[in-house]
């Protein structure tokens, strides 16, 4: 009896004891593996902050070499307060000095290294710069008073080093710089120099190392290391043994519950890799569509501009005008195609206000009941008391049209003709909301009755250009683009699928407590004329433009890049308005505003862009105009700044 016992105990224990070593094994194993990833982001991470410390420096020290202050003999009065402003904005440079090419120092500042003038401390750094006249960084040296290296920079003057200029730093001034990365408290930080000696340190790795990551900090020749002590592993490996031992004593009772929930954690964990690799993938298509979509646009405006100008030349040719109308045609559809591709992408310019979701959907519910038809039912339903959603109204709108769409497609699969199409506004589930920003959202969905989908195909549904549609019925941007204003919205777009059982589209957007606006009357366009300054790089796009404001009175001056147009701008006075493009020789539209905004010049300006997401550096109150835009729109948005 005993050794049935025995017996029927180790056959329960042993499936538990094997499952509960491998699931531990692959749980350390994960663990080790993303401790060995945060060492080297770590590393990474400090050795680029550590860098662009090292050449924002070297670039100050450079900046003084070029100083007319050194030219010829020392100009001290002149290079002191030039020395003391740098200074102030450089609070970790102990000294500054000046010292000739054979290492003889000529002016320390704020006071003498050691009291008195002398030899530099590191003689050779100094030896590189005045061989190779490039800037150079020395050694850690230990000198009168504290361990500090210097940053310098040769003066070259005719071909010649007269003089080479040093920033001395102290190294307790570079301990910050490691601090500054987030790691456990037992890890180790270090930062050393080209020969090894160790310039900062933070933390104090106990007991023998795991590993060591080393990066390199190129601007400096110096190297980051993170060690990752024996005790960070320990504790996992505790963790699993404590699992194993509590699976042993209860192997027979929980046997089941343990293998089903290994299962359960296995296929959540399969899902949450495929759903990380379908992310990677989308935003690599959104990247590539937000640029062809920006460079279709450039294409677009001179199009555009340059039919609205011939249909005000033709006159009354009615064949001519059908060919313009035409060609205007096709351009809008193309400009409505690309704007679909920058909402997938998450580059569309929008308008986030707060909507009252009910209200909106009973505006357009006689336009979804039209767009569905007479045989399929469109049915409306929202909660009561439902706070306001922040969006673009008009994105909104779009993108419940475009769900609603899809659900009557997917009703009409080969000869059915009728079903029914549910659009519900709730709160969310807790699944719908998992991983968004913590906050309160709101819940849209679109359910049909129709096809539905198969799991490759519901894998794919997001992506652009894909549909199921046959001929010509649809682009396969649809439910891309309200993907992509979801994500711009801070939401996202939750599709469940199965064949035969129909298809939900719920749209997850965050909610406000913030009034809906009230919308303005519409005003009638001034008609004053003025001088226009008009920037832009593409002769097409300029040249469009230009001819569209010269038509309507204005006089236009253009320029290609940011150095003619403030020479243009400087030069004349009178100008009261600037139009100019984001992206452009010399720097960007942002720069440009910014400059002639120091200047004291004092016109208004409008920018011109592709998509949103580029012109992070404009001040907030310059008006944008999206390309490709009509004539209307470019007047529109000149006359509502000449007001």
């Amino acid at each position: 009896m005993r050794r049935s016992l025995i017996l029927m105990g180790l056959t329960g224990l042993l499936p538990i004891v094997v499952l509960g070593s491998a699931y531990g094994a692959v749980t350390l194993r994960e663990q080790r593996a993303a401790l060995d990833r945060q060492a080297v982001l770590a590393s990474r991470s400090t050795a680029r902050l550590v860098g662009r410390e090292i050449a924002a420096t070297v670039d100050a020290v450079k900046m003084i070499s070029r100083s007319p202050t050194l030219d010829g003999a020392i100009n001290r009065p002149g290079f002191t307060e030039l020395a003391r402003r740098l200074m102030e904005d450089h609070p970790n440079w102990a000294t500054l000095s000046v010292a000739d090419s054979n290492g003889n120092r000529l002016l320390d500042l704020p006071r003498p290294i050691g009291g008195k003038l002398g030899k530099v401390i590191d003689p050779s750094s100094l030896a590189r710069a005045v061989r190779t006249r490039q800037p150079q960084v020395g050694h850690a040296i230990r000198g009168p008073s504290r361990t500090a290296f210097a940053v310098r920079a040769p003066v070259v003057r005719r071909s010649a080093v007269p003089y080479v200029v040093s920033a001395i730093i102290p190294i307790k001034a570079m301990q910050p710089l490691l601090f500054a990365e987030e790691v456990p408290a037992d890890w180790r930080l270090r930062l050393f120099d080209k020969r090894g000696a160790v310039i900062a340190q933070a933390g104090s790795a106990g007991g023998e190392a795991v590993q060591s990551v080393v990066a390199a900090v190129p601007e400096a020749g110096w190297q980051v290391e993170v060690a990752v002590p024996r005790g960070s592993f320990t504790a996992f490996t505790r963790q699993t043994r404590i699992v194993l031992l509590g699976g042993g004593i209860v192997a027979l009772a929980l046997f089941a519950a343990l293998g089903l929930a290994l299962m359960v954690e296995l296929r959540r964990f399969r899902q949450r890799q495929a759903a990380i690799v379908q992310a990677q993938r989308l935003e690599a298509l959104g990247r590539l569509t937000g640029g062809v979509a920006h460079d279709l646009n450039n294409l677009l405006t001179p199009i555009l501009g340059g039919l609205d100008l011939l249909r005000a030349r033709i006159g009354e040719d009615p064949k001519a005008l059908r060919y313009i109308e035409s060609a205007t045609s096709s351009a809008e559809r193309a400009r409505s195609l690309v704007a679909r591709l920058l909402a997938y992408a998450r580059r569309q310019a929008l308008t986030p206000a707060a909507i009252d979701v009910a209200a909106l959907l009973a505006d357009l519910q006689e336009l979804l009941q039209r767009s569905v038809g007479p045989t399929i039912s469109c049915e409306i339903r929202t909660a009561p008391e439902l706070l306001a959603v922040r969006a673009d109204r008009n994105q909104l709108e779009l993108a419940v049209l475009n769900l609603v769409i899809n659900a009557r497609d997917a009703i009409k699969t080969g000869s059915r003709i009728s079903g029914t199409i549910q659009v519900d506004v709730r709160p969310p589930r807790r699944e719908d909301v998992r991983n968004l920003p913590r906050g309160d959202y709101l819940a849209l969905s679109v359910r049909d009755d129709g096809c539905g989908m198969d799991a490759a195909t519901l894998r794919r549904a997001m992506e652009p250009f894909f549909t199921t549609k046959a001929g010509d019925r649809g682009t396969g941007l649809g439910l891309s683009m309200v993907h992509g204003f979801a994500e711009q919205s801070a939401g996202r777009l939750v599709l469940e699928s199965a064949p035969g059982q129909g298809t939900t589209a719920t749209l997850i957007l965050p909610t406000t407590d913030a009034p809906p606006p009230v919308r303005d009357e519409t005003r009638a366009r001034p008609t004053r004329t003025a001088e226009i300054l008009l920037v832009d790089d593409d002769p097409a796009v300029r040249e469009a433009a230009a001819e569209v404001l010269r038509a309507h009175g204005h006089r236009v001056v253009e320029a290609e890049s940011m150095r003619q147009g403030l020479a243009a701008l400087s030069g004349a006075p009178g100008t009261a308005l600037v139009i100019t493009d984001y992206m452009m020789p010399g720097g960007t539209g942002g720069e440009f505003i910014a400059r002639a905004r120091h200047a004291g010049l004092p016109q208004r300006f409008l920018l011109l862009t592709g998509y949103t997401d580029t012109a992070e550096d404009l001040p907030g109150d310059v008006p944008q105009l999206r390309k490709p835009f009509r004539e209307r729109e470019l007047l529109e948005a000149v006359d509502a700044l000449l007001a």
